[in-house]
């Protein structure tokens, strides 16, 4: 069992398991506390019906009531006074004996639900390994009911919290008005109620937002589409091609220069133009396209198309475009983590429900996907042989990664963008001999979440071994005139449509050039200041060591009353948990204090143009290291650092109790660092406020990092001599 898993069983288990024995526990003490109110209710009647005939005798007869001694007439008057007292008590009694059975009930549906996912999602992330059709069909039906539950825990868990709140607070109106201290104590109990329901309104707005998570999102890409009549030999082509294999035809071709060949069933939408397109796209790369041969083309064509033939149909049309938005519903929870600390505490399992189930269904995907593909290749072989399989595998490999480098370094420099991309990628990779990446033919086992399977394991699946790559055309000579008779013959007209999409990606690399450096200097100027965070909760630290006296006095009083309050076992428990619960905040709260004033001043977080220093760090943090940061709102507010793979690891000295020292997660890579008052010169910054200095100061940082890299960038791409 992994740490997540462990952490998700205590959320969604030991919580409600906790939660339901406190609420059996308040069950009994309810039934207990009713009985002995009407218990002595009865021996009071009785007691004050013989006190009024003893006045009635005009007895002079001493009664003895604890240490000291009464007439009949105020022995009686006494009772009376009691017994209103009692009436008050049985009626909060009767209230308190209806809240256990409604907090019992919602804590053990709140522990069958949790049990029921974790099995539901378990078994369903392995059924989803033995059948695709039962992927398909579980994922669906786990899409239409995870909103319904992970709403349900939020619900479930806050109304049993909030019951059980109020079956303690209750006891509080049972006790006599005798001062406002007490009117003040009850006004407070009713408020931090009022707090807890707080996320019980927002249930609607997130239940909305939920329902909405499985929509489907446009894939962009940057290309043209071509009719039947711009292109009629390369749609008779994939129209021959989709015949053959029996698959259906794709809506629309898409041609541009980045990425390999795909299908898809998202909807489209394309750069730069904005058009959008609907139902199945298939996506061919221009130099791909010149770099093989007709069989190549063909097989790699045939792997694509076979995502829309057969029992793949379903899965390619309807299944992926729906999973890939499907993580949207972690990232709408988070959201909802970060509306506070109790809305954030209460939506824990859930959150932690949603991440699971998604986790265990990428496993499944991932499994298929690998099958698809294999499938895929079985099918394409039909078409012109496992050879042209092979030698489109290894010049895809071969050449795809080459043109993907050399792509990316020139969309780097717009301003040695080529006049004309295709030919110039065609020189650049004729100066080469094609090979393939170091480790693409390992035998190695794919991991779990690999959409692909190994190259290796793919020509073991057609029938082929590594002499398949020797014999075969995969690693010949890129010549730039042949390539070009190839794009030619697929696509009559090709050069001259691979100049206007060049034309177009350049301009628009040169324009989001100098909008990114326009930006990025603006970044960079908004943060060249210093900055110095502390803690500045002296006053705070003064409040709290106030309320641990004020606790510690409280604590003291209600023990006092768990002493004096008689034969009410109801309010001797209440009262002693209570004087027990202010005994331990006034330490808790004493020692917190203390250490408020004493890390008031001392800086612990200082930012600098290039860098964050921290209290307990010898040496600065480059901002462009930092990969993504957080704010949690946990009982501190906490800034959460996480470090991009290359970055160095920082040295940070032991953390201290009594200093503002960041800690450092080796696994998560991740720096924290908790403070009760986020504070600049004494003055306290709000979520809003930290969450956008901290963005400014990482924004400034990546902003010249990135700069420093154009300038260098631009400095290699001027000719000798200048």
């Amino acid at each position: 069992m992994t740490r997540d898993q462990w952490t998700l069983g205590r959320r969604l288990l030991l919580v409600p398991v906790l939660l339901l024995l406190m609420a059996l526990w308040q069950g009994h003490r309810a039934d207990a506390t009713r009985t002995d109110a009407l218990q002595q209710q009865s021996e009071l009647r009785s007691f004050a019906l013989n006190m009024q005939q003893l006045q009635a005798q005009n007895s002079r007869e001493s009664i003895q009531l604890g240490d000291k001694s009464y007439s009949p007439a105020l022995a009686e008057a006494l009772a009376q006074r009691r017994l209103h007292q009692l009436e008050r008590e049985v009626g909060v009694a009767r209230i308190g004996s209806w809240l256990p059975g409604p907090a019992q009930g919602f804590a053990a549906l709140l522990l069958v639900l949790g049990v029921a996912s974790l099995l539901a999602v378990h078994f369903a992330g392995k059924a989803a390994l033995r059948s695709r059709a039962r992927l398909v069909s579980l994922f669906y039906l786990g899409r239409q009911v995870l909103p319904t539950v992970l709403l349900s825990l939020v619900l479930l868990l806050t109304i049993t919290v909030v019951l059980e709140i109020a079956y303690e607070a209750l006891w509080l109106f049972t006790v006599e008005q005798s001062g406002s201290g007490l009117a003040k104590l009850q006004l407070l109990a009713g408020m931090i109620l009022l707090i807890m329901l707080w996320p019980l309104y927002r249930l609607p707005r997130q239940l909305k937002a939920m329902t909405q998570l499985f929509d489907r999102e446009p894939h962009t890409i940057f290309g043209r589409s071509l009719s039947e009549e711009q292109a009629p030999v390369l749609w008779a082509r994939v129209r021959a091609l989709a015949g053959r294999l029996e698959a259906l035809l794709p809506d629309h071709i898409v041609v541009g220069y980045l990425d390999g060949f795909y299908v898809t069933s998202s909807e489209v939408e394309l750069a730069p133009a904005g058009q959008r397109l609907q139902g199945r796209t298939l996506y061919v790369p221009l130099p791909l396209l010149a770099l093989l041969d007709a069989n190549e083309t063909d097989a790699v064509i045939g792997h694509e198309l076979a995502h829309f033939s057969g029992q793949d149909t379903e899965y390619s049309m309807r299944f992926m475009p729906i999973y890939d938005g499907a993580w949207r519903s972690v990232g709408v929870l988070r959201e909802r983590m970060a509306g506070g600390f109790l809305q954030g505490l209460l939506t824990l399992p859930a959150h932690d429900l949603a991440v699971h189930f998604m986790r265990s269904f990428d496993h499944a995907v991932s499994h298929w996907s690998r099958s698809r593909e294999l499938l895929a290749d079985a099918t394409a072989a039909r078409l012109q042989g496992a050879q042209a399989v092979v030698d489109s595998l290894v010049r895809t490999s071969a050449l795809g990664t080459a043109v993907d480098v050399c792509l990316n370094e020139w969309c780097q420099q717009p301003e040695a963008w080529p006049d004309d991309v295709l030919q110039a990628l065609l020189v650049h990779l004729a100066a080469q001999p094609p090979q393939l990446p170091d480790g693409e033919l390992d035998e190695v086992l794919p991991h779990p979440t690999d959409s692909h399977p190994p190259t290796i394991q793919r020509l073991q699946a057609l029938g082929m071994g590594l002499d398949a790559i020797d014999s075969g055309r995969g690693l010949r000579a890129v010549q730039p005139s042949a390539a070009m008779a190839c794009l030619e013959q697929a696509l009559p007209g090709g050069g001259v449509l691979a100049r206007q999409l060049s034309d177009e990606l350049g301009k628009r690399l040169v324009e989001h050039h100098e909008e990114m450096r326009q930006d990025l200097e603006a970044r960079a100027q908004a943060a060249d200041d210093r900055c110095v965070l502390h803690e500045g909760a002296q006053l705070r630290g003064r409040i709290v060591l106030g309320l641990a006296v004020v606790f510690a006095a409280g604590g003291l009083w209600l023990g006092w009353m768990a002493l004096v309050s008689g034969s009410k076992p109801a309010l001797v428990t209440f009262f002693s948990i209570v004087a027990a619960t202010l005994g331990a905040l006034s330490v808790l709260f004493g020692v917190l204090g203390w250490r408020l004033i004493r890390r008031a001043d001392t800086p612990a977080l200082i930012f600098d143009a290039y860098a964050m220093h921290f209290a307990n760090a010898p040496q600065g943090v480059a901002l462009h290291h930092v990969e993504d940061y957080q704010i949690l709102a946990t009982p501190a507010l906490t800034l959460r650092f996480r470090l991009a793979e290359d970055a160095p690891l920082p040295a940070l000295r032991k953390k201290r109790f009594w200093g503002p020292d960041a800690k450092f997660d080796v696994k998560t890579r991740t720096i924290s660092l908790g403070l009760t008052r986020w504070s600049i010169d004494g003055k306290a910054l709000d979520v809003q406020a930290l969450a956008a200095l901290v963005a400014r100061y990482l924004e400034g940082g990546h902003a010249r990092h990135a700069l420093a890299e154009l300038q260098e960038q631009a400095q290699a791409a001027q000719p000798a001599g200048h």
